[in-house]
Formats: C-alpha cells, sequence, structure tokens
C-alpha cells in the first residue's frame, strides 16, 4: 500500500516538473521568437521592390555598428530574460505558480511587457535585415535570378545610382537621388587636383559597387590603364604628356566644365604648360579657370593677344592662305598667285608681323632669292600699274583687319612661347573673326606638333579645346581634325584633349566620326541624349536572359544574348558630375573632383555621415583630405578677355 502511495507521489510530481518545464520552456520560445516579428513582417512586405530603391543600396559607414549593436542588446535582453526563467524555475517559485488554479491567466500578464519589450526589440535587427537582404538581392541580381527581368533592369540601375551617390558623399557633394542634380557642397570637400601615389594628381573617384559578393573579390576586372591609380580608386592625369589623349563627350549642364578645369589644374601640378581653347566663349568660365590656377600658385593668361607669324616660312605661309577663299576654280589662278608671292618674299627669312608683310611685298628687294622671284612679286597686274605683291598685300589686309585686335607680332603668345602657365583663350564662334582665329590656333597647333617632332622635342605639354567642333570651319572635318590631331599628338609628346557635347557633332559622317571616335585616345564621356555611339564603344557582355512563366513566378525558358555593358539610359539619367572613361578595352565610372572655389558656399547640413564603400570593409580609413595648400583659396587679379 504504501508503495503504491510512494510511486503515486513521484508521478505526480513528476507530472508537475514536466507541466512547470514545459510551461517554461514555451514562455521562453516565444520571447526568444518576439524580436524576429518584426525583422520577418518587414522582410515580407518589402519583398523585391525595395531593391530598385538607391537608398537601399547606400551602405553607411556605421551599419556595421548598427548591426552589431542591435544584435548584442537583443541577445542580451533574451540572456537575461532566460537566467531569470531558469532561477525562477529552480527557486520553486515556478511550481507555486503553476499550482494555482488561474495559474493561466496569470502567466499571460506575466510574460506580456517581456513580449512587448521582445517584440519592440526587434527593431534592432532591422539594420541587420537590410543587409542580408542586400547580400542576397545581390547574388540574384549577379546571377540574373530575379523573376522579373524589367525588375533586374532597376535593381541594376539602383545600384549604379547609389554608388554614384556614396563617390559623391565621400567627395563632399550632395546629389539629389531623383533629379541627378547636384543640391550642395560641404565646406571641405575633397577638391582637384588630389596627390596620389606620390605625385600623381587625380582629378576624380571610381564609383565603386557599395555591395560587392565574394566571387566579385576574386574576378579578374581590367583595370583602365595610365588613368586610373594602382588601388583602383581614383582617376588620375597620366605623368607622361604623350600618354593624355582623350575625347570627351557630354552635353552642357553635365558638369563638362568642371572635369575639364580639373585636368588643367592636373596638368598645373605636374608643371606642364597648358593652353586652354575654349569656343563657347564665356568670359565667366575662363575668368574661374585664372582664379582657380592662381589659387594653386600658377599664373594664367586669358584671352592675351596671339602671335600669328609664329613658325617657318611654310606655316606662316600656310596660315596667311587660310584666310583667303576655299578654291572654287574660277579663283585659284588669284590663289596660286597670292602663294607664290608670299614664298618669294620668304627665301630667307619668315615674315614676322603685318608691318613686315607690308614692307616685303611692296619692296622686295632684300626678301627674294633671284632676279626671277623679284620679277613675279613686281608684275604689273593691271592696266594702273598695281604689282602682284601690292594686290596679293591687299587682299590679305582685307583678310587681317579684322582679326587686328586678337594679334600681336612681338608679345603675342604662341605655342612656342606662352606667356604664363595656362593659357586661356575664350572665342565665341558666333563671332566671324573670333571662329577664323580658333581655325587659324588648330592649323597653328598641327603646325606645332609637325615641328616638335622635327626637333624631336619630348617636353609635356597639354593642349585642351573645349568645343572643338565649332572652331573647324571651311571645308575641314572636325572628325578628320580629330583624328589627325590624336593620331600625331603622341609622337610629338603632346597631350591633347579635345571636347564636345555630342558624338553627332564630332562629323556629319559616320566614316569619320568613327575615326574620331577610335583614334586610340581614350573616351570619357558624361550624360548625353544620344549614347548609342559612345556606349557601343565600352562593349557588350553575353548574358542569360529569361522569361518567367504565365501565372507563376517560377523562371522559365532563357537565351543567351549580347548586351551593352553600359545601357544607354544609364548614360541619359547620369547624375551631374558623374562620367565613364574607357581605354583598351577598360571601363571605369568615376566622379568628377570639385575644384576649390574661394567663394564656395558652405552647407553645413551635408556633412553627414559617409556612406562606406562596402560592407566587408567595417574599418576601411576615410578617403584621404588634401593638404592645406590644395584647398587654400585666393583671389586671382582680373584679366582681359575678347
Amino acid at each position: 500500500m504504501s508503495g503504491r502511495t510512494e510511486s503515486g507521489t513521484g508521478d505526480a510530481f513528476g507530472d508537475t516538473l514536466a507541466r512547470i518545464l514545459g510551461a517554461a520552456l514555451a514562455a521562453t520560445l516565444v520571447l526568444l521568437a518576439m524580436p524576429l516579428v518584426i525583422p520577418a513582417l518587414a522582410r515580407r512586405l518589402t519583398g523585391e521592390a525595395v531593391a530598385t530603391r538607391t537608398r537601399f543600396w547606400v551602405v553607411w559607414k556605421w551599419h556595421w555598428l548598427a548591426n552589431t549593436l542591435g544584435i548584442l542588446l537583443v541577445a542580451a535582453l533574451l540572456t537575461v530574460e532566460i537566467v531569470l526563467v531558469t532561477g525562477w524555475v529552480q527557486s520553486g517559485a515556478a511550481a507555486v505558480f503553476f499550482a494555482r488554479d488561474d495559474w493561466g491567466a496569470q502567466l499571460v500578464w506575466v510574460l506580456l511587457p517581456w513580449a512587448v519589450a521582445n517584440l519592440f526589440s526587434g527593431i534592432l535587427l532591422l539594420p541587420t535585415v537590410w543587409s542580408m537582404q542586400r547580400r542576397r538581392f545581390a547574388n540574384l541580381v549577379r546571377n540574373r535570378r530575379v523573376s522579373d527581368v524589367i525588375r533586374q533592369e532597376r535593381i541594376e540601375a539602383a545600384r549604379k545610382r547609389a554608388a554614384d551617390h556614396t563617390a559623391a558623399l565621400k567627395i563632399g557633394v550632395r546629389v539629389d537621388p531623383s533629379t541627378g542634380h547636384i543640391r550642395s557642397t560641404r565646406s571641405d570637400p575633397i577638391t582637384v587636383p588630389l596627390p596620389v601615389e606620390g605625385s600623381r594628381q587625380a582629378f576624380g573617384l571610381v564609383n565603386r559597387t557599395t555591395v560587392r559578393m565574394l566571387a566579385d573579390r576574386f574576378r579578374d576586372i581590367r583595370r583602365v590603364r595610365d588613368w586610373v591609380d594602382s588601388t583602383g580608386t581614383h582617376i588620375v592625369l597620366p605623368d607622361t604628356a604623350s600618354a593624355v589623349r582623350a575625347l570627351v563627350i557630354a552635353e552642357s549642364g553635365s558638369g563638362k566644365t568642371v572635369l575639364l578645369n580639373g585636368l588643367i589644374l592636373c596638368a598645373l601640378k605636374y608643371g606642364w604648360p597648358v593652353f586652354a581653347l575654349d569656343a563657347k566663349g564665356d568670359p565667366g568660365d575662363a575668368d574661374q579657370l585664372a582664379e582657380a590656377v592662381s589659387t594653386h600658385g600658377g599664373t594664367a593668361a586669358v584671352g592675351q593677344p596671339w602671335n600669328l607669324f609664329a613658325g617657318t616660312a611654310e606655316q606662316v605661309t600656310s596660315k596667311l592662305m587660310r584666310l583667303m577663299p576655299d578654291p572654287d576654280g574660277a579663283n585659284q589662278y588669284y590663289l596660286d598667285e597670292i602663294r607664290g608671292v608670299l614664298q618669294a618674299v620668304q627665301h630667307h627669312t619668315p615674315i614676322t608681323g603685318i608691318d613686315d608683310l607690308r614692307d616685303r611685298l611692296t619692296r622686295p628687294g632684300d626678301h627674294v632669292r633671284d632676279q626671277f622671284d623679284l620679277t613675279m612679286v613686281n608684275q604689273a597686274v593691271d592696266r594702273a600699274g598695281t604689282t602682284a605683291g601690292r594686290r596679293a598685300l591687299q587682299s590679305l589686309l582685307v583678310a587681317l583687319r579684322p582679326l587686328e585686335r586678337w594679334l600681336d607680332d612681338e608679345d603675342g603668345w604662341s605655342f612656342d612661347h606662352p606667356n604664363a602657365n595656362v593659357t586661356i583663350v575664350p572665342l565665341s564662334t558666333a563671332d566671324d573673326s573670333q571662329a577664323v582665329i580658333g581655325d587659324l590656333l588648330l592649323l597653328d597647333l598641327r603646325h606645332y606638333l609637325a615641328t616638335r617632332m622635327d626637333r624631336r622635342d619630348k617636353t609635356p605639354v597639354l593642349v585642351l579645346v573645349d568645343e572643338f567642333a565649332q572652331l573647324v570651319t571651311g571645308n575641314q572635318d572636325p572628325g578628320d581634325t580629330a583624328g589627325s590631331l590624336f593620331e600625331t599628338a603622341r609622337s610629338a609628346g603632346v597631350g591633347l584633349i579635345l571636347s564636345a557635347q555630342s558624338p553627332a557633332g564630332l562629323s556629319n559622317d559616320d566614316t569619320r566620326r568613327r575615326r574620331a571616335l577610335t583614334s586610340g585616345a581614350a573616351l570619357i564621356f558624361g550624360r548625353s541624349k544620344d549614347p548609342e555611339d559612345v556606349v557601343g564603344y565600352a562593349g557588350t557582355i553575353m548574358r542569360m536572359e529569361t522569361n518567367a512563366r504565365v501565372g507563376s513566378n517560377e523562371l522559365g525558358s532563357g537565351r543567351a544574348q549580347h548586351t551593352f555593358v553600359i545601357p544607354p539610359q544609364d548614360v541619359r539619367e547620369a547624375a551631374d558630375g558623374a562620367f565613364w572613361i574607357i581605354q583598351s578595352g577598360a571601363i571605369a565610372p568615376f566622379r568628377a573632383l570639385p575644384h576649390q572655389h574661394p567663394t564656395a558656399s558652405i552647407d553645413n547640413d551635408a556633412a553627414e555621415s559617409v556612406p562606406a564603400a562596402d560592407e566587408h570593409q567595417p574599418d576601411q580609413p576615410a578617403p584621404a583630405v588634401p593638404d592645406e595648400e590644395m584647398n587654400r583659396t585666393a583671389a586671382a587679379s582680373p584679366r582681359p578677355h575678347p
């Protein structure tokens, strides 16, 4: 009888203990699961659509800290709860509690505060869920496994915008992600020129994908040679002038002027003479560039007179003949007569100026080779006794008179003899005389390249021509001109950068336009309404395109096809200051660095946290800030311009 009593007591005690432990375990599991409710709901509600937002892919430098603190705080809360439940059971208080008849209702009131706390603690896990979602979508996009092809493209576009947005914030620039417009600039932005790797000067920051998979890190990526530093972080101006050959294409308002000014400032730091021919003819742009040059310790000459008569006798003759009308058959005899007269009076030395031209054509005796040339110059060509020399002089003076205010025979600058570190020539092609000056400057540039090759001169120099197609007049084609200049500049050791607003502006002829685009120069382009021609030179990539089955989210059949590496729509929607560079089969998207202005606006609100380049590198150091000399501001003295 007593054995049965002890057995019954033992069973009752065991049942009670099991019930207590079961209830405690159930309560603990409920508490442990509550922090996951909000993250699960957030993941369920957002779905794939959230990945099409630019801000979803922006990774802030403090994001890893938010992830770590969130996990630690939730873990600490759950640990405290487990300790409290364990102590409650061990102390016997749990047995007393479950011995009550109304323990079920009381248990709800005991657990409710903890359950609410655990539920809202799930908010602390949202950054971690956000990171996990980014990783998952990045893997789906990389393998092109997103169920909707359109959503796949939108996600890829959002990732690219996030990379540009991150690069802009690193520089200190705030870009509106909806419009691509630069909203403000921090008081201490990273400015051009930025010294990297010793003496090299950077003018841009490479846009790097904010979320990269491990497979992306092990994949070989071809780097743009000469123009990208060894870390793949900065776009640099090559430190060898002959390697600086670039064709810049971007529409007005895309930040092209800032980019070109940055290139000039980098060349200034290298100690190269720079010639900037600006066919926009905006005096304000010229003054801003001169001010920036002065800020960085250089001298700038804006709109100073040019020496037309610099060069050999053949070059002077060629430039003077460029002032004459194009040959049309009827005037060929007179053009040949003028050319012959000019050649005759330059047998010993070239013409040095307008006064010298007038003297030689009216008194040629001391300048010709022999009696035959003297007779040719002094031969009467009409009944009034006008000589061939005087008739040629009359035609040349008529053409030269509108240009005299831009010419100076003695103190004018030339490519061989600049008057400053940076020579800035703003020209408005709406003025016929300035358009003629621009055309003559391009001709003189070709002569300069030929002269350097003849004398084996490899000293570094940079020539930059903005809107160069507007300076090409007459029967010349901009595409042919660009191609021939690029092909000659490398051999002459001259850095050459030509700029245009669109590929169509290079030439009306497809063959000549392709010659300019495939001349071996780096292709730098920004926002454009007609980007198909330029993105084609970035190449294509083989992609597997799939479709979805009707009435199902599963992917159906697929096929491999070539698509543009740089989608044309990305170029059409590019933000201000965003560019791509293509050279030798390699591509690098980048953001141009701003240059320091003494009157730069200060926006403290823009000095917010900078996004990290990659979630795998939470301890990545912040970008280097230029030294005080690079950021120093100074007012430049006003300079005259046409």
